[in-house]
């Protein structure tokens, strides 16, 4: 294995409070009622016309307001899971090239990275906007591993959804399910995932054994 292609909400970033209050924020601004306690939590992965559309807002208005309202307020609750970037050290250092590949807008998952201080480590970042078809789809880990200069067969795609475990699938990649975020580790291992990873220290020794 050469690369690995990490999707970013509820895998590297535990941003489910951000994204319910800034969406939250965002809808309630055009007239409509919030998502209520857990009802969003099914949703995150999701492209986020579809979740707006289930409140009759999916246009590109309340899109962008929404993105406006997180790049202003991230820093209030958005925070990297506990020994990611002890991880991602470790894998630069053995020599694996990284990328992620997210349901985000590419634009402002590059802003969020740098913000947090964790951009330098990836080589290769693919928004839902810089690919024809979104996750469970391929097209945006073969465009990562593209960037990478890898084959999708030499390449791990690191998930907690079912659509990240479909998305790498579907593109030849080894599919690694973590169980830390918005899925479960049954519905990962039911979408196909080849490894299932219960905390970051043991998804850091799988994936340097796989090298």
């Amino acid at each position: 294995m050469k690369a690995v292609i990490f999707d970013l909400d509820g895998t590297l970033l535990d941003s489910r409070q951000t994204i319910r209050r800034c969406l939250n924020a965002a809808i309630m601004e055009f007239g409509e009622e919030p998502f209520e306690g857990e009802d969003l939590k099914q949703l995150i992965g999701r492209h986020l016309m579809e979740i707006l559309a289930l409140k009759g807002l999916g246009t590109e208005e309340v899109a962008e307001r929404y993105r406006q309202i997180q790049m202003d307020t991230y820093h209030l609750d958005m925070k990297m899971y506990e020994g990611v970037v002890q991880m991602l050290d470790a894998l630069k250092v053995n020599g694996l090239s990284l990328g992620v590949a997210t349901m985000r807008n590419g634009r402002i998952t590059r802003d969020i990275l740098d913000g947090i201080e964790i951009g330098h480590y990836f080589n290769a970042t693919v928004g839902v906007d810089e690919a024809e078809r979104p996750k469970p789809e391929p097209d945006q880990v073969i465009e990562a591993c593209k960037l990478l200069g890898v084959r999708e067969k030499d390449s791990a795609m690191v998930g907690d959804t079912v659509m990240d475990i479909k998305s790498g699938k579907a593109a030849g990649c080894i599919a690694i399910g973590v169980s830390w975020g918005n899925g479960n580790a049954q519905d990962l291992e039911d979408a196909g995932a080849d490894h299932i990873c219960n905390s970051m220290k043991e998804l850091e020794q799988l994936l340097l054994g796989l090298i």
